[in-house]
């Protein structure tokens, strides 16, 4: 047990080096959070002054701060006279959700993040309106317009479980029924190859000699590729026609084609804690065609459940995606009321092959198996990966985007087999024993070191994946020039022997089981422990530790029963909707009205730019119905000037207890010393 211990120490350790090495992991410390805090503090205080023309009054250093690494500009009269500032881009992800959380608890900043993934950063402002004036190409790529606009669609894109109710018993009974099937597939993997022989028709078989010529450079690219937009039911109809009997089907023509695999993906509107569908890619192996299904087009939302639902609760139907257990399986069981059975994760596929726990993004695994146009890829992602996807209509380019993401799966997930077939069959041959004379030099043979390195040379496809790094990765290139030498039996292997290779088996077992990955339910939701809420409880440490030191927090028993009063009207909300309670808003924004006692839409702003749809509309009463609960509760309201500037004092205080500490001790120390020399020098005297 101790030596487990000490193994699983050394591991953590080693880890946590890697990561301090690493220059992305250099997050900010306390004390540097503390000088941020006091930056943050400065801004607003010389902000409000230039809005009411009171210049002078505070003296600052008009020097910019640096911080680490980081860079923060000058507090001139001119910068904070502008409707917003922004933070420096160098700061993590990590460092931006603690200024995000410095903003809205204890600063009262208007805050939201800006920019594409690649150059992400934090705008601030005293104004409620200060971000209207962020520029379109970051602005566009991060929210929305807070006036409502490309906001999702909730009074016509209802969740399923809200249908008639014996349409939605029916449907919970079917759901069980996939469950179990889904989790005999997880337990044993072979069974789902039954339906679909992993990809290969019984009479056909692999051979990895002629699969190690084969990569992303082969397959018809996104821009060669025709494509169509489904936003009508009718052409959804047709849409799954197609997929399942090819291109030209009619009634009159016999169904001969056979789908068995199906690539897809999605894309969210994503905002704190409410997740909805946006678009659905699609393609197949009967089609040399993309389609990419508009669910917020008149009709289509109510029409995906019975036209695509059979299609991925089919388990003789591969479905492969990239992924899968993030928010795809999930938005389409909560959305839709569909399951994935019998399913292939190539990120998962990735994850065993580089022996992490963490796979490689769909780009960089695009990048290593040959795509040719990867850094076009690359660039889409980065554009299109944070965009609103609820704006319609969708330019060309994130339509592109879309196509990326489901073009080259089918073939990932052969090559990804194949090197996980590789990667079993050479960790099942003794040392020693001569397999060149059973393969076909299909892993870059050399014919003058083939009796030193026979071993090494045949997983050299598959070994380099331990090594490989998302953000570093080396070009895949073509295979090396064969050796002339021919071997007279090839590696073969059908679809019975899939079983016995057990990394493919698990990368199986794994996708099965993300499968799993489902909304927790309607019921589960709603009945959710809003006391086991992360907000509320750290506000309720919070309260505690400060009240024990200044008493400026102050979480009392009426804050506690104002939040419980507020889930419960969440609840009564959702219902009258008919929307997932989550749509409503989310719990942090309850603890934080609980404690803020806001009365305007602008202030709840400081907590959420974006506010919920519900909330946001001034047609409907949600917002003047919180307020009343709030009344109700007759509880004082602090003033935000009040918190204002006592925070300034209390920064203050923390900087000078975190720089002063030492000094204060040694003052003290030389201070009894005196006391003493002085006591005993009066008593010789």
């Amino acid at each position: 047990m101790g030596k487990n211990r000490r193994r699983r120490n050394k591991k953590w350790y080693h880890r946590r080096n890697s990561n301090q090495d690493d220059g992305s992991n250099n997050n900010l410390s306390e004390v540097e959070l503390i000088l941020v805090e006091k930056f943050l503090s400065d801004y607003r205080s010389l902000a409000y002054d230039v809005r009411s023309r009171r210049n002078g009054s505070l003296h600052l250093d008009a020097k910019s701060l640096v911080v680490g690494e980081h860079m923060f500009p000058s507090l001139t009269d001119e910068l904070c006279s502008r409707p917003y500032i922004e933070l420096p881009e160098t700061l993590s992800a990590k460092d931006r959700r603690k200024i995000h959380a410095l903003c809205y608890q204890s600063l009262d900043l208007y805050h939201t993040g800006i920019g594409p993934k690649s150059n992400r950063r934090i705008a601030i402002s005293i104004y409620a309106d200060g971000f209207r004036f962020i520029p379109d190409e970051d602005s566009e790529s991060s929210f929305c317009s807070y006036t409502g606009a490309y906001t999702f669609p909730y009074s016509t894109c209802k969740p399923w479980y809200y249908l008639d109710k014996d349409t939605t018993a029916k449907r919970l009974s079917e759901i069980e029924d996939e469950k179990q099937l889904i989790h005999q597939f997880v337990k044993y993997p072979e069974k789902s190859l039954t339906y679909n022989d992993g990809g290969l028709h019984s009479d056909s078989s692999l051979n990895l000699a002629d699969m190690e010529q084969l990569d992303l450079s082969v397959v018809k690219s996104v821009e060669d590729t025709t494509y169509e937009l489904i936003d009508t039911v009718a052409k959804l109809k047709i849409c799954v026609d197609e997929l399942r009997y090819g291109h030209g089907h009619n009634d009159t023509n016999p169904h001969t084609t056979k789908l068995s695999e199906i690539a897809f993906d999605m894309e969210m509107y994503n905002q704190g804690t409410a997740v909805r569908t946006c678009l659905i890619q699609l393609t197949s192996n009967t089609m040399q065609k993309d389609y990419i299904i508009d669910p917020l087009a008149a009709g289509v939302w109510d029409a995906i459940s019975a036209h695509l639902g059979p299609l991925f609760s089919d388990p003789s139907i591969l479905k492969i995606g990239h992924g899968i257990g993030g928010m795809d399986c999930s938005s389409l069981h909560r959305d839709f009321g569909i399951l994935v059975v019998n399913a292939f994760d190539t990120c998962e596929a990735s994850s065993l092959l580089r022996q992490s726990k963490g796979g490689m993004n769909l780009a960089a695994l695009c990048k290593h198996y040959g795509l040719q146009t990867w850094e076009h890829y690359c660039d889409l992602k980065d554009r299109f990966q944070t965009t609103n996807w609820c704006k319609r209509p969708l330019s060309s380019e994130a339509l592109e985007y879309g196509r990326y993401d489901v073009r080259y799966l089918i073939t990932l997930r052969r090559l990804l087999m194949r090197d996980l077939i590789k990667m079993d069959m050479i960790n099942s041959v003794p040392n020693g024993f001569d397999i060149a004379s059973c393969y076909d030099a299909a892993s870059n043979y050399d014919s003058t070191s083939m009796s030193e390195s026979t071993r090494e040379q045949l997983v050299s496809s598959s070994s380099q994946w331990s090594s490989i790094s998302e953000s570093s990765i080396a070009n895949s290139g073509h295979p090396a020039e064969k050796s002339d030498i021919k071997m007279s039996v090839e590696a073969i292997i059908s679809a019975s022997d899939l079983p016995s290779f057990e990394k493919f088996m698990k990368a199986v077992s794994i996708s099965q089981k993300r499968c799993l990955k489902l909304w927790a339910g309607k019921e589960e939701g709603e009945s959710e422990s809003i006391l086991r809420n992360p907000s509320f409880i750290s506000m309720i440490k919070q309260s505690a530790n400060k009240e024990n030191q200044r008493g400026t927090y102050n979480w009392t028993e009426k804050n506690t029963k104002l939040y419980t009063e507020l889930a419960d009207w969440r609840m009564t909300v959702a219902e009258r909707e008919s929307v997932d309670v989550n749509d409503v808003c989310s719990l942090d924004l309850l603890c934080w009205v609980s404690y803020k006692l806001p009365q305007h839409r602008s202030e709840l702003r400081r907590f959420e730019y974006i506010l919920p749809a519900l909330i946001e509309d001034k047609s409907l009463p949600y917002f003047d119905e919180m307020k009343n609960i709030i009344s109700s509760m007759n509880m004082a309201r602090a003033s935000t000037d009040t918190q204002f500037y006592s925070l300034r004092t209390k920064v203050k205080e923390d900087v000078d207890t975190m720089f002063g500490r030492k000094q204060r001790k040694m003052f003290i120390a030389t201070s009894v010393l005196c006391i003493v020399a002085l006591i005993l020098t009066k008593r010789k005297q």
